[in-house]
């Protein structure tokens, strides 16, 4: 794994115009670790399938978790869902009529799950003192966005726009040694009072052939 390099340095708060970046990364964290949902488009140049995946997210404050594919380049990444309650989790394929289940660190959904980590590398793990970054106003299709440009130490480059209105990241271009290049956009991106706790629940098809992972 490369070198971490974000902290939190900052109370969150809204970020204003002309904000130093280390503020809009504050507000960033505090905004992905509370309740969102979003829906991505992910490219990753090194998958083995070549073409965007549409998928809808929904992540919880305590770790809860469902992803669901909404558009996909190849049949077999079409119509599935990931259910976790950030120890178990349920996997269903829709197309097979096969459902999953065992531990949330074992059960992935392709691409989305990658997408996942890697924001929370950036938005966890990084460190202010290992990059070099500078801010514009720009925008995403989610809306009004901030677009940092990101320079680290190692010579990974990314592109990362925040959500001028909730803060949370809504793009990255990626191109990173552990990572590969790696583009995310958020088509639509929410911070709703609270989530839904039957989002989390899943509940066997009928004649669903099941599985233990």
């Amino acid at each position: 794994m490369l070198l971490a390099w974000l902290v939190v340095c900052l109370a969150a708060c809204a970020a204003p115009a002309g904000a130093p970046p280390e503020q809009w990364l504050a507000r960033a964290q505090q905004a992905w670790r509370a309740d969102w949902h979003a829906v991505w488009q992910i490219e990753w140049a090194g998958a083995p399938v070549r073409g965007p995946l549409v998928a809808e997210v929904w992540r919880a404050a305590d770790g809860r978790l469902r992803i669901e594919t909404l558009e996909a380049p190849t049949p077999a990444l079409a119509n599935l869902t990931l259910v976790s309650d950030g120890q178990m989790a349920w996997f269903y394929d829709a197309r097979h009529h096969r459902a999953t289940h065992g531990p949330a660190s074992r059960l992935r959904l392709p691409l989305a799950s990658d997408a996942l980590e890697v924001w929370d590398w950036l938005l966890t793990e990084a460190d202010t003192a290992t990059l070099a970054g500078t801010l514009y106003p720009d925008t995403q299709e989610s809306g009004p966005a901030s677009r940092l440009e990101l320079t680290t130490r190692a010579g990974d480059q990314a592109s990362v726009w925040f959500d001028d209105q909730s803060g949370l990241p809504v793009g990255l271009r990626l191109r990173a040694r552990d990572w590969g290049e790696v583009s995310i956009s958020a088509r639509r991106v929410e911070q709703p009072g609270q989530l839904a706790a039957a989002l989390f629940e899943f509940q066997v098809p009928a004649g669903a052939e099941v599985t233990y992972h």
